[in-house]
């Protein structure tokens, strides 16, 4: 059976010592996929709202403005909710935001 490649890529860079950098790469990567699932209705959130970076369990958010801050702490249970769904752990335990 076919198995993707990204399935193999943690464990291949915890081989090579760059296990977190590649963990934080895939954390941010599945956080603009959620986008539009978090964010419904709402036309180019994209341009104003992007991952930051992820380091010992927080991941930051960055955001166009306050407003658009005040989004996502509002959607902040969701958010972490989500993201640690799809990675399959619950290695999210904080999220906040800054501005781009």
């Amino acid at each position: 059976m076919f198995e993707p490649f990204q399935k193999f890529m943690i464990g291949a860079a915890s081989n090579y010592g760059v296990k977190t950098e590649v963990q934080a790469a895939d954390i941010c990567q599945k956080f603009r996929g959620l986008i539009p699932i978090i964010f419904p209705g709402r036309e180019g959130v994209e341009e104003y709202i992007e991952a930051g970076h992820f380091k010992k369990g927080v991941f930051m958010v960055k955001v166009e403005n306050m407003g658009w801050a005040q989004e996502v702490v509002i959607r902040k249970a969701k958010i972490i909710k989500e993201m640690n769904a799809k990675i399959g752990s619950e290695i999210i335990k904080n999220l906040r935001t800054e501005l781009k």
